[in-house]
């Protein structure tokens, strides 16, 4: 039922992407027929090849056959399960049209349209104590490894405020800290410094101007 995105793009199928029936029910509503019957539905899918070619070329490399089946069986599926919200006897005949059986058909429409969070998720197992250990995995990149290319660069406070560190509750202040008061990129005998970029344009901070002596020559800095 669902399909990646074009190889193409670059990017790994993470999320997979369902192709929509709407445009397909839209276009049988508007010829004023039937828009619920699987049969008007299979036509239209055969008839409207624009749509299904754009949605080949984004999912399915321009295979069109993929993308046709799944049309279809969203199409038996939304025939299938009207019929048993009316009160009607299910039709086995619109699941096998599609290759599913009724199981199938239900499974399928449970999963669509009543599947809870954890039945549409995948979610990582994880003990309670382990919680604060999942708010830095959200932040690491699959990248930054020993060896990796990596995706480094500026710290999250300023350019010196260290390597990407994970930010978390417990060292969000100590990296705010460390930008603040860090000394290994300032020149010599400079304890403290200030990052414009953090900086809220109110007042002189210490260290903002350097210290001039009297006679106008350069002096040490204050400590």
């Amino acid at each position: 039922m669902a399909l990646p995105l074009h190889p193409e793009y670059r990017t790994l199928p993470m999320v997979w992407y369902i192709p929509p029936l709407s445009p397909v029910v839209d276009a049988v509503r508007d010829t004023g027929r039937d828009a619920e019957d699987h049969r008007n539905l299979f036509a239209a899918v055969d008839a409207l090849r624009i749509p299904v070619d754009y949605l080949a070329q984004l999912f399915t490399a321009g295979d069109p056959a993929p993308v046709d089946a799944v049309l279809r069986r969203l199409a038996a599926m939304r025939a299938y399960m009207r019929d048993i919200n009316l009160g009607r006897e299910p039709d086995a005949s619109i699941p096998e049209a599609v290759g599913m059986g009724e199981e199938q058909m239900y499974d399928m429409y449970r999963l669509l349209a009543l599947a809870k969070y954890d039945e549409r998720y995948v979610i990582p197992p994880a003990h309670a104590e382990q919680a604060h250990q999942l708010e830095e995995l959200a932040t690491e990149c699959s990248l930054d490894r020993d060896g990796g290319p990596g995706m480094g660069g500026s710290g999250p406070f300023g350019e010196s405020s260290g390597g990407p560190a994970p930010i978390a509750v417990e060292n969000f202040h100590a990296l705010r800290h460390r930008q603040t008061s860090d000394t290994a990129a300032a020149p010599t005998g400079k304890d403290t410094r200030v990052n414009l970029l953090n900086w809220d344009g109110k007042g002189s901070p210490p260290g903002l101007f350097p210290h001039r002596p009297a006679d106008g020559g350069e002096g040490e800095p204050k400590p």
